[in-house]
């Protein structure tokens, strides 16, 4: 910018006007600027008849606070005998006084004489209108993106456009963020372009558009007929901060997750009538039911359930034995067409049941961390104190003999509820699976009489329960020095959670030799088992012979890799790995 020389203001020099402003012309001296007539030029007319000697300048005086980006003063420019002059500005000009008034005005450099400024042109620039700026949208939507649905029916992946905008320029930032409504009425809420990431560039310019494509995964859970709105911003003051970017128009989108021929779910009902979508139902059977054009699969969440036969297009299935909490049942053609139905939800809460579990308040999954010190089964039904009960606790099919377990027969007493322990060395074996418990009393000759039962999810241990294994010379350091250890290295293993006999371990060493190739030892391959001694004495230590350090370069990493099966079968793809420990051998 060039600041003028301080002037002389004269009523005798009319204001400059804008060429594409006819408002601005004749000599007024306030007018609008309509930003869309600005989009390519900016031209200042300067009016001075007869004037053939001498120069002027021109400049164009922001509103405060719009920054030296905001004013302009051109460079001296020769009068030439031209009436009117014309001078071109750089359209960015406007782009920092959107919605503010600007004085512009000339200044007259005389030979040998004072400089006199003009009267100022008084602009006012209009915001740009909404239906001025381009919208985004989503390709493969309707009409190319212009229209007002998108299929997310087998659709792999999406593409994001912007073509260029009012007054666009090189270093502006944009952004660019999708809300909408999942499947279970939560909200979606996810950003695609933000600053500093996202800034027209070279290729925006030369090409004119943005365009970028996403997997269509991001979208898939989003629940049909719903709206998906496209919010798109642009920071023509070339700013990162998001609060002075323009808003443009939203574009919305009405989505479809149901093929045209995609089976559906029309009715859920217990033995009060319908659930409706998202309601709690007191029991733990329910009849689903729906429309179809052939065999549909049922699922709960992604556990399939089975497979229904339709009879005149209507297709029927009772769930039974539902666990308490969140269930959320979709159907889809058993032939692997069209897409899967709308999901319809369901809250179990089971109430004043005769059979549960202590350690599994919502009777529906139990917390392997609740369950430390006790794993109790609780009865109570309308007992008498002869009465003789059994509890059974049945692991998923594939289990171990040592997952399930039936209590010894004992008497009911005159305590209610009646609490019975199971053996807590049970949960080891069906951590991350499904377990059915049933009761059974006897009363006098009369045949057993069935409680339950009930299905129980099993949850996981945390992964930061699992603690690596440490070397004992390394003296709580992550340095093992080779000296230390000549006599080899004791490799001290604490316990985990639900750490029972009989679990199979793996044990790696990774390391490098002198000359920086891999030094490795497989030291346990599912060959060895938790012993009843490490169980009772809360660890275990084994020595890592000398024969295998001494060979590590020093200076290099040693890696332990240490991995158990908590259900005792010994398969390394199913082990729960430990963070692995590192030293650093010298």
């Amino acid at each position: 910018m060039h600041a003028p020389t301080h002037a002389l203001v004269t009523t005798e020099l009319p204001p400059p006007s804008i060429q594409e402003s006819p408002q601005t012309q004749e000599s007024r001296s306030f007018g609008l600027l309509d930003p869309a007539r600005l989009r390519h030029t900016l031209t200042i007319l300067v009016r001075y008849d007869g004037q053939s000697s001498g120069s002027f300048t021109v400049t164009w005086q922001g509103a405060p606070g719009t920054g030296v980006e905001g004013s302009h003063t051109t460079s001296r420019i020769p009068f030439s005998g031209q009436d009117p002059h014309e001078v071109r500005l750089d359209t960015e000009l406007v782009t920092f006084n959107l919605g503010q008034s600007v004085n512009v005005f000339y200044t007259i450099y005389p030979d040998g004489g004072l400089p006199v400024a003009s009267q100022p042109l008084i602009a006012y620039v209009l915001p740009i209108a909404l239906g001025d700026l381009t919208r985004p949208l989503i390709k493969q939507a309707d009409n190319a993106g212009h229209g007002l649905v998108l299929d997310l029916n087998n659709l792999t992946d999406f593409s994001l456009r912007i073509d260029a905008w009012l007054l666009h320029s090189m270093g502006q930032f944009f952004w660019l963020k999708l809300k909408g409504t999942n499947a279970d009425d939560s909200v979606f809420e996810a950003s695609f372009w933000q600053a500093p990431g996202n800034v027209i560039n070279d290729e925006f310019i030369r090409f004119g558009f943005f365009e970028q494509s996403f997997p269509a995964a991001a979208l898939l859970g989003l629940k049909h007929r719903s709206v998906l709105t496209l919010e798109f911003m642009a920071a023509l003051e070339r700013s990162t901060d998001p609060s002075r970017a323009q808003t443009f128009a939203h574009r919305n989108y009405v989505l479809l997750t149901e093929s045209a021929n995609a089976p559906r779910i029309l009715s859920v009902t217990d033995l009060d009538g319908e659930i409706l979508d998202g309601a709690d139902t007191r029991y733990t059977s329910v009849t689903l039911s729906g429309s179809t054009s052939g065999p549909v699969d049922v699922s709960d969440g992604s556990t399939y359930l089975d497979t229904v036969n339709p009879v005149a297009g209507v297709w029927t299935y009772v769930v039974a034995a539902l666990t308490g909490g969140l269930h959320v049942f979709t159907v889809k053609l058993a032939d692997g067409s069209g897409g899967a139905s709308s999901p319809r939800r369901i809250n179990v809460v089971l109430q004043n049941l005769e059979l549960t579990i202590a350690e599994a308040p919502d009777n529906g999954t139990i917390d392997p961390m609740a369950a430390l010190t006790s794993l109790t089964a609780v009865l109570n039904y309308n007992m008498q104190a002869n009465d003789r009960i059994r509890v059974r606790w049945a692991a998923a099919p594939g289990t171990p003999p040592g997952g399930s377990h039936t209590t010894n027969t004992v008497t009911a007493g005159t305590t209610i509820p009646r609490n019975i322990p199971l053996p807590l060395t049970l949960l080891a074996f069906s951590l991350g699976k499904r377990v059915t418990v049933s009761a059974e009393y006897d009363r006098g000759t009369a045949p057993p009489a069935p409680l339950g039962p009930i299905h129980l999810n099993v949850g996981t241990i945390p992964a930061d329960r699992f603690v690596a294994p440490v070397f004992l010379e390394a003296n709580g350091t992550t340095d093992l020095i080779l000296a230390n250890v000549q006599a080899g290295a004791t490799l001290r293993f604490g316990v985990w959670p639900h750490i029972v006999r009989a679990q199979a371990l793996w044990l790696d060493f990774e390391g490098e030799d002198a000359n920086g190739g891999p030094h490795n030892q497989a030291m346990w391959m599912g060959n060895v088992v938790v012993n009843q001694s490490w169980v009772f004495n809360g660890g275990y230590s084994v020595t890592v012979l000398f024969s295998y350090l001494k060979d590590l370069r020093p200076g290099s990493t040693l890696t332990l890799r240490f991995r158990v099966n908590l259900d005792t079968v010994a398969n390394a793809a199913t082990a729960q790995v430990f963070a692995p420990r590192q030293y650093t051998i010298r």
